[in-house]
């Protein structure tokens, strides 16, 4: 239809491009898109159709970024035809204000600053409190429950991960990790660092936590204590951060690595898997390394010579063994995460059993 009244003002106006309507498509969550199987990417495929052939804008409205790689994968893996505007959230103030506007003059918010901050400045969380004192809570209560039901959804995603989800609880383990390290700052972690650390250079990994609202992405300023002297700052490449998913989300990930056993159990899962993968790295050069002298035992057992006039044999036995040592130096790292991890749970355990033993020996029969 848009094609025809395209061809129909073209025939007519044949001066002038015809204008480009606007269609604005909204409602869709993360949560809600799947419900109608290939309902959300039949809609992206049009939209990039219309806008392909210069029939029409269209604008997305998201409460995330879930979409954009379905979208990008719409355009043909060409994320420079996609337009990506985020909304940053209301700071405290504004947020103080537009709620004692909602409640009416003369209305006092009793919240301090550090809890209006552990809200944030979404209109989803925003909604959320405001829902929470209508329906009798005090402010602070309210904020409250907003932060353990925001603890609750991390801690099962820790325990049980997320279904079709492409990280791992390990990986969404090291990420709360990261994150908390940098709370109480705007900074959040580097996109290169928590890429790395997180995921071992998986960006699909990345992404996949990204839909699930876990983390955000942003850009960052050029930082030289951390990017090294650029000779020409303007000409930088563009340089990103990872932040968490919302402000509620950063307390949680903060409270969750401040307990200590909780936070034992889940460093000795990460520990454990840290070990495996790097003894399999270690396996794979000491079997190599077995290889190459199987050349030696040869030659010495069975008086068979085998020329190397440049040593390339002896060369590359040693480079496996400075190998091998430097897989042994990170075992030895990851080795001591788990005693560290294994000695904070045992001590739980024994304090645990003191308090029992104590409780039982005050009790009167």
């Amino acid at each position: 239809a848009m094609l025809l009244w395209k061809n129909r003002w073209l025939r007519r106006n044949s001066a002038s491009a015809p204008p480009l309507p606007l269609i604005i498509v909204t409602g869709f969550t993360a949560e809600n898109k799947a419900r109608r199987e290939g309902f959300f990417d039949t809609i992206v495929t049009w939209a990039a159709y219309v806008s392909e052939h210069q029939l029409a804008r269209v604008l997305f409205i998201a409460d995330s970024s879930f979409a954009e790689p379905a979208m990008v994968a719409a355009l043909g893996n060409r994320p420079e035809r996609l337009d990506v505007q985020e909304l940053t959230d209301a700071g405290p103030g504004a947020v103080r204000r537009l709620l004692e506007n909602h409640f009416g003059a003369g209305y006092q918010l009793d919240l301090s600053e550090e809890e209006l901050a552990m809200v944030g400045g979404r209109f989803r969380d925003i909604a959320a409190l405001v829902a929470q004192i209508h329906e009798g809570a005090q402010p602070k209560e309210a904020v409250r429950r907003l932060v353990e039901t925001a603890e609750k959804t991390v801690r099962g995603l820790l325990m049980r991960g997320q279904q079709g989800a492409k990280w791992t609880r390990p990986q969404l383990w090291r990420s709360v990790r990261l994150l908390a390290s940098s709370h109480g700052s705007d900074h959040g972690v580097p996109y290169d660092v928590f890429l790395w650390n997180v995921f071992r250079g998986d960006e699909v990994g990345l992404q996949s936590m990204k839909e699930s609202g876990l983390i955000t992405v942003a850009t960052r300023g050029v930082n030289n204590d951390m990017d090294g002297p650029m000779t020409d700052k303007e000409r930088a490449a563009r340089r990103y951060k990872v932040l968490p998913g919302s402000p509620l989300f950063a307390e949680v990930y903060w409270r969750l690595t401040d307990h200590a056993g909780l936070a034992a159990v889940l460093d000795l899962e990460v520990a454990k898997e840290d070990i495996k993968r790097e003894c399999a790295s270690l396996h794979e050069y000491e079997a190599d390394l077995v290889r190459l002298q199987e050349v030696d035992d040869v030659r010495h057992n069975k008086w068979r010579s085998l020329r190397d006039p440049n040593e390339a044999l002896r060369k590359r036995k040693e480079q496996l063994l400075q190998l091998i040592l430097e897989q042994h130096k990170k075992l030895e790292g990851y080795h001591k995460a788990r005693r560290a991890a294994t000695a904070t749970l045992g001590e739980r355990k024994e304090k645990f059993s003191a308090v029992v033993k104590e409780e039982r020996g005050g009790m009167s029969w």
